[in-house]
């Protein structure tokens, strides 16, 4: 299993380094010239990418879009009254500004308010784009799922899944540092509790 020295900055570098920490010893200069195992490694990739930006807020895989083309829901749909679409590069909608209520159902967002706001959303990002962190994370992550297939050696996956923990809770922490802490300004569980409470408590 070889240790990576420094972040891969493109897709292709990133499966090379993936296929060689499995302990196959080949450079990938393109996915066909990889033959089988970098093809198949590269159909692992893009599912995996999209999914981890899809399921986690990462920051540097942040866009935002001012939402004003918003049309009547006909019928209305359990109290909701309107909708918009969701742009063609979201993969997770983060949250809309100002805070109104919204649901995501399919490929459009429903409100109850016809007002203009601001979509905060993920979406893919090149490599080049990727904090350093997340790249290592990425290509244990792969690692770990070729391994599977590749290896019958118990230690070196062990010693992927360890290395991916890590980078995966390094990327995690470097994401978090990108922005101020701030005071909570809404607090729905006070809120309600204080809107309900009962004399006396």
């Amino acid at each position: 299993m070889i240790e990576l020295t420094s972040a891969p900055t493109t897709k292709i570098e990133i499966i090379s380094a993936a296929i060689s920490m499995v302990g196959k010893q080949q450079t990938v200069n393109t996915i066909d010239g990889g033959g089988a195992l970098a093809i198949d490694a590269e159909k692992l990739y893009d599912t995996l990418v999209s999914a981890e930006l899809g399921s986690n807020r990462w920051r540097f895989a942040q866009a935002f879009q001012q939402i004003s083309i918003i049309t009547t829901l006909n019928p209305t749909f359990d109290g909701w009254l309107y909708e918009c679409q969701i742009p063609a590069d979201c993969i997770m909608v983060q949250y809309l500004y100002p805070n109104i209520q919204y649901i995501v159902f399919g490929d459009k967002i429903l409100t109850k308010s016809n007002q203009t706001f601001t979509l905060i959303y993920s979406r893919n990002v090149p490599v080049s784009k990727w904090p350093p962190p997340f790249s290592l994370y990425i290509v244990y992550h792969l690692a770990s799922m070729l391994g599977i297939s590749v290896t019958n050696s118990d230690r070196m996956l062990a010693r992927i899944s360890q290395g991916m923990e890590m980078w995966e809770s390094r990327a995690l922490f470097a994401d978090a540092q990108s922005s101020v802490t701030l005071p909570f300004r809404h607090n729905p569980y006070v809120d309600v509790r204080y809107r309900y409470k009962t004399r006396g408590y």
